[in-house]
Order: C-alpha cells, then structure tokens, then sequence
C-alpha cells in the first residue's frame, strides 16, 4: 500500500497559506511575568519589520499597554503587538505537566491591509439605472466606469496552523487551553479582520518547559510575510539555528523530514484515558523540521501518527501512536521555517523499559533511539510462508489464554519501497476441527502485543503482533491469505 503522506505548498487565499497535507501534548499557583529582553537581541532577520529600536518599556508599563507600539511587527497586511506576558504552572484549574509551564499572551491584531479600487457596478450587482429601458448602442469606456475603494478582510483560516510561540529554538503550537482565557479562541477557529485599520485583542496560550529563557510568538503568512515579536530574551535565540535543540536523544533526517528524540516518560493516564491493567502510555518528545520543497518553495510535511508513527519493544513487537492530545486525531505538522515540537503517546506493556522510535515519511523509513538501550530483536520465527513477492508471513508460536487461543504472528514487507495494509480477521483464520475461526477483535485488543487499529507495515519494515481466537477446541494450524498466495501453516 503506498503512503499518505502529502506535504502543502503555497495556494492563494484571502491572506494566508491553508494548510492541507497527509502521509503519511505541579501544583501551585506561581505566576511571574516574563522579562524584558535587551534591544540589541530583537534585531530581525532580513524579510522580518523590527520591533520599535527604542528600548523596551518597564514590564509593568507593557503589561498595561493597550495600542500597538514597541513589541510589534508586522508584514504586508496585519501589525502584532505582544500587549503583555506571563507564565504560570496553574491556569484556570488545568495544572501543566512536570517540568513545563503555560505562557499566556494578551496580543492585540490590526489589519492594515490597502484598500483596493473595485469597479462600482461589480459591487453593486450590475444594477440597471435605466429602469429596463436600456442604454444607448455604444461601446463603454473606461471614462465611463466608476470606482471606489473597499476594504480586504485580514484572514486566518485556522488560527493553530499559523500561530506559534518560539521557545529556545523550538516552535509550540497554540493550545488548547486557549479558549479559556480572557479573548481566547478556539485554536482551530478562523480569525477575520474585516477592516482596515480595524483592530482584534486575543488572548493565547502555549506550554513551554519551564525553564525557557529566549521566547518570541511566530505568525506564519506564506502570502503576505512571516511576522515575529519578540516576548524575552533574545529574538535570535528563541529563533534558534538550523540545527536540532541541545540534549536530543537521537536525530536522523529523509529526504523530507529532519527529525530528532528529546525523551520519553510514561503515564498511566492520557488525555484522560487510563491505561489499563498491563499497559502504560510512552510520551514521546520530538521535535521536526521540513526539508520538503516544491520548486524553489519549502513545503510543510504532516504526518498521521497513528498510521506512521510506531515504537517498537522487546521482540520486534510494534506499537502506532493514540491519537494526538488536543488535535483529536488530527495530523502532526512540521514547518520548514523552525524545528517544530510534537508529543506523541503510545500504549505499550507496562514492562516495556527499551524502545525505539520510527518514523515513515511517504516511503522512507527511520529509526531513532528513545532509551539508552535498545529494544531486543526479533526472535527466529518457526515457520515462514513466502507470499509472493509482497510479504513473507511469520510464525513465532502460540499459547491458550483462558477461554482465548492466542497466535504469535509477524509481516515482513519484501519491498523497500512499498508498505502493506494488512487485514487480520480476513487474512489469518484459525483451524480448529472442520472450523476456521477469525480473530476475536476484542480480546485482541486486550492483549500485551495487539494488531494496530490500522496494520499498516512500513517498507522494508518487519512488524510483529498477536491475535485472540475464542475457542474450547485444539487448534490445528492457522490458515493465511496472502495478496499472491493461501498457505496453511500447523501449529505445534
């Protein structure tokens, strides 16, 4: 089966790029305001409008501040102001993870786009003066024709696929949390300036590691210019450099994606799902940056992590990502512009203490290390069936669990280029007496090492998994059907 991975380029709109692409988240109350930074670090990059070359004002004075001024940029069509900062582990209620902190920002957004001359009989519908009569047989002029001046609407399509707060050279996306503050929104609602010289104050929320020193917010607009304000420290720093953050795990690149391991921890409770006896969630931190183009323009690359995002454990034994917090199953984004930072979950036996990262974009495969050990291999399987030129089918062995009988199978993909899409209630059925049984989806799914909700195997990639049969009788082999080939395989 081939990928899904799609990357975005440029496609006009009313202001920015809509962004549509495939293949392929303690306690207490502490609260501080954010700095001020000094002027000689928040020179912009060529293409980039400089914040006010004055010094900046007192935090107090730009907390109260209610007009664009010293901490705004702008580009083409809109002006941004950071009207004021503040980080905090407690917001509303909602308590930020170990080690991070959300950063609040009041923000205030004018439009500022020209007004363009529109010809006034197209605005008002080409209406018929002469009360049905009609005008004299004459050409018209463009003496003859009126004009006036309207206003172009500043718009966002969706607010978190532009919008994001630059940490120490890595970009944090808007989140969700966002709605709840004062003039917050929906991330995924669209924000509409209709007027010129019309002006929007918005509230926005990010979580950042608390320790963040270098901080600056990122409007990303592929029709009109990208536009950074800084918020603390150094501009440049916050931007960071073409280079994955200090203190990654590990890093490795395709042809469209540069990506890199930060760390994992693990949680028994994820977007407030527990885990579940036997399992525990992984949280992966990565971060990814775009080196897709098309033509001499770079490209955004999205992922669907639940289809091409795995860790592997012990044994070969494959586990694709949950759906992402906050996104609720929408794609991870990377843009070209700034190492983006991502938080993947995966569901894996509560033993799972080695693991590996890997990562599919279109047809390219890498692995990146997540522990300081890595995942033991996979054992030599007892039977093998060649399906062809498409796969090769393993059979590790089997066990009875209870009133379930329990295979130990694998897919090894013979083509570096192409994935498969694997079926196994239709592709693998148990022998038992004259019966061939399919697989029981739920107790499947319960198991330590279950079939992915989509079996979807990588090129070149082997995965392994085990599948749930209900049944009193004794199994006498299990029956495959393979995209070239049936084969029936005796269990021992």
């Amino acid at each position: 089966m081939g990928s899904t991975t799609r990357v975005i380029g440029r496609r006009s709109s009313t202001g920015l790029l809509i962004a549509t692409c495939a293949v392929l988240y303690l306690g207490g109350c502490e609260r501080r305001q954010i700095a001020n930074r000094s002027a000689a670090d928040n020179r912009p990059t060529a293409g980039e409008t400089p914040a006010d070359e004055r010094g900046p004002s007192s935090d107090a004075d730009r907390a109260s501040r209610s007009s664009l001024g010293k901490e705004g940029a702008s580009n083409q069509a809109v002006e941004l102001a950071v009207a004021s900062s503040s980080l905090t582990r407690n917001l509303g209620g909602s308590h930020a993870p170990d080690g991070r902190a959300f950063v609040v920002l009041q923000t205030r957004w004018r439009n500022i786009h020209p007004k363009q001359e529109v010809e006034k009989s197209k605005l008002e519908g080409q209406r018929d003066h002469t009360l049905g009569v009609g005008g004299f047989a004459r050409g018209e002029t463009s003496a003859d024709r009126e004009y006036v001046e309207v206003d172009v609407a500043y718009t966002i399509p969706q607010m978190r696929d532009h919008v994001y707060l630059l940490a120490d050279g890595v970009a944090y996306a808007l989140d969700e949390r966002t709605q709840r503050v004062d003039r917050g929104l929906d991330p995924g609602s669209e924000l509409v300036i209709e007027k010129n010289d019309e002006v929007r104050d918005l509230g926005l929320v990010f979580v950042v590691p608390e320790d963040t020193e270098h901080l600056g917010l990122q409007l990303l607009d592929y029709s009109y210019g990208h536009v950074l304000v800084p918020v603390e420290g150094s501009i440049k720093r916050a931007r960071g450099d073409s280079h994955p953050p200090k203190g990654c795990v590990d890093e490795s690149e395709t042809q469209g994606l540069e990506i890199a391991t930060r760390g994992i921890e693990f949680r028994d409770v994820y977007r407030g799902d527990q885990a579940g006896p036997g399992r525990i969630f992984a949280i992966v931190d990565l971060v990814g940056k775009s080196l897709s183009r098309g033509g001499a323009m770079r490209n955004i690359v999205e992922v669907d992590p639940t289809q091409y995002l795995w860790v592997t454990t012990d044994g070969g034994f494959m586990h694709y990502a949950e759906p992402c917090e906050g996104a609720r199953g929408r794609p991870i984004r990377f843009t070209p512009e700034v190492f983006q930072h991502q938080t993947v979950a995966f569901l894996v036996p509560d033993t799972a203490d080695r693991l590996r990262l890997g990562v599919r974009v279109q047809n390219e495969v890498v692995e990146l290390d997540l522990t300081e050990r890595r995942p033991r291999e996979m054992p030599k399987a007892q039977s093998v069936h060649t399906d062809g030129e498409v796969m090769e089918v393993l059979y590790f062995g089997s066990r009875r669990q209870a009133h379930q009988f329990i295979l130990d199978l694998g897919i090894r993909p013979l083509s570096e280029e192409r994935g498969l899409e694997i079926q196994p209630s239709a592709q693998f059925m148990l022998v038992a007496g004259e019966s061939e049984l399919s697989m029981d989806s739920v107790a499947s799914a319960a198991l330590p090492h279950p079939p992915p909700r989509a079996l979807i195997v990588p090129p070149g990639t082997a995965v392994r998994f085990e599948l749930a049969f209900t049944t009193e009788d004794t199994p006498t082999a299990v029956r495959i059907r393979g995209f070239r080939s049936e084969a029936t395989i005796g269990l021992e």
